[in-house]
Parts: C-alpha cells; structure tokens; sequence
C-alpha cells in the first residue's frame, strides 16, 4: 500500500498496524510522537490503530541535547 510518511511517499507491504509500520522503517515506536491524518496518535494507541492505503504520517523523532 501507499502510505505518506512525512510528506513523501512510501510504498508498505507490512501488517497494517503502526507499530509495525514504524519498526519496518527502522523507527522505535518509544521514541517518536506520530500525527495520523492529522490526529495526534496516543502512545498506548500506536500497536492497535491500523494504518490504511492513502495514510499520511507526521513523525516526529525526540532529540536531546543541552
């Protein structure tokens, strides 16, 4: 399927749940804030909300620094 990620298109073949999706792409769900379809996706809901063709994901990585 096609998904948006970030803007650009990404082709996915994967389960169709975020959690999967996020880990097929080399993402560690603990470690990002995910905007789906421009719905802020609560943390408990990334390994149950599935994803489907024409998605569009804003993922956001956290950075530390001081």
């Amino acid at each position: 399927m096609k998904i948006r990620i970030n803007g650009k298109e990404s082709e996915y073949t994967g389960r169709p749940v975020l959690g999967e999706l996020l880990r097929s792409f080399g993402i560690d769900p603990e470690q990002v804030a995910v905007e789906h379809n421009r719905g802020i996706v609560a943390r408990k809901a990334i390994e149950s909300l599935s994803v489907q063709a024409g998605d569009e994901l804003e993922i956001i990585r956290f950075v530390g620094g001081g």
